[in-house]
């Protein structure tokens, strides 16, 4: 009986918002259908949730009913963490998550993206539906600096130049593929790809080179900040439907490695895209659709990949992996590493939709 009644306090404590640790070790795990954000700090043996909304004079609330489309730590600070929801507008935290706000005077609704100034905290960038907004004073007021006259045209991927930080990327839904030197005064096109831009990546040792992932295109890459594009599929004509693009990570401890997820399976390559090699998964290939994938910043042997129900690990870069059920319905769709201390995972959950 007393199991049962603190079981019961623990569900409620998640359902209002306050936290909770969700074991599981055994097929006794429950599930809920909670949506937001949840934390481990031993790789996926215990859950916890972080979905507790400050609202300052009033009881606290959640983000728990939110779908979390992505999350970024910001790169000065990893106590400050961003979340961008489908449909409730995007989130901070200057406390690793123990609390959430809302920014304000942003608009409400899908934000697919965002990108943080590495030399300025203050200086952010938001894609909310069919417009990029910029802020300098860390999301109290907003600029728009970007805007598609087609509605059906979304803002879908961002990143900044890390090493210039006036260099901004942008991909839209319909392909396009934009870039500014100016902080977003002006922008130019870099590539006009077949579909949508559903990710860009800077590599971390070269803003040089830049990774693109194209829905339904598989993935590409340049080598001059966007002149000029390469077809990464090319080299994977051996793997079936590798250019189903679901999503990729670039390493950061090992140069030029990149895992790159796809209707195949789980691809890598250590040259940058040259050549591809499949990493042996659990599951045949194609069999189960992954939804993010991820490489630890400070070890490329910690690797780990979500589907419909489950978090899968590996820590020998492949060779064997763990399989970690998740505590709700909904699936992990983005994996947050802390980039001091690989331990502790910050995971956005949302609805099973493409």
């Amino acid at each position: 009986m007393y199991k049962k009644v603190v079981l019961t306090v623990i569900i409620v404590s998640v359902i209002l918002g306050f936290g909770g640790c969700i074991k599981f070790k055994s097929s006794e795990t429950k599930v809920t259908d909670l949506g937001g954000v949840f934390f481990t700090d031993d790789r996926f043996e215990t859950w916890h949730t972080k979905s507790l909304l400050m609202t300052p004079g009033e009881q606290p609330g959640s983000i728990s009913n939110t779908d979390v489309y992505f999350m970024k730590f910001d790169p000065s600070d990893d106590q400050t963490i961003y979340t961008g929801t489908r449909a409730d507008g995007l989130f901070y935290s200057y406390n690793s998550g123990q609390g959430w706000n809302k920014l304000k005077n942003l608009p409400t609704g899908f934000v697919r993206d965002m990108a943080i100034d590495p030399e300025n905290k203050c200086r952010l960038y938001a894609a909310v539906h069919t417009r990029i907004f910029k802020s300098e004073d860390c999301g109290r007021t907003w600029k728009k600096i970007f805007y598609s006259d087609n509605p059906e045209i979304k803002i879908s991927s961002m990143d900044i130049d890390w090493y210039s930080p006036e260099v901004l990327y942008a991909g839209l839904t319909d392909g396009t593929l934009l870039k500014t030197v100016n902080r977003g005064e002006s922008w130019s096109l870099s590539k006009k790809f077949e579909n949508r831009v559903h990710k860009i990546m800077v590599d971390p040792y070269d803003t040089r080179v830049v990774y693109a992932g194209i829905l339904e295109k598989g993935l590409f890459r340049t080598d001059d900040k966007g002149e000029n594009w390469l077809d990464l599929n090319k080299a994977m004509d051996d793997y079936k439907n590798a250019d189903e693009f679901y999503d990729f990570s670039l390493s950061k401890s090992r140069r030029d490695m990149i895992i790159y997820a796809n209707d195949y399976g789980v691809l890598r390559s250590y040259d940058k895209g040259q050549t591809w090699m499949p990493i042996e998964l659990v599951t045949q290939p194609g069999e189960e659709r992954i939804y993010s994938v991820e490489i630890d910043p400070q070890s490329e042997n910690y690797i780990y990949y979500s589907t419909d129900e489950a978090v899968y690990k590996s820590i020998d870069g492949g060779d064997s992996w763990v399989v970690k059920k998740t505590p709700t319905t909904r699936v992990v769709g983005e994996f947050l590493i802390h980039p001091k201390d690989g331990s502790k995972v910050y995971v956005g959950v949302k609805q099973m939709k493409k």
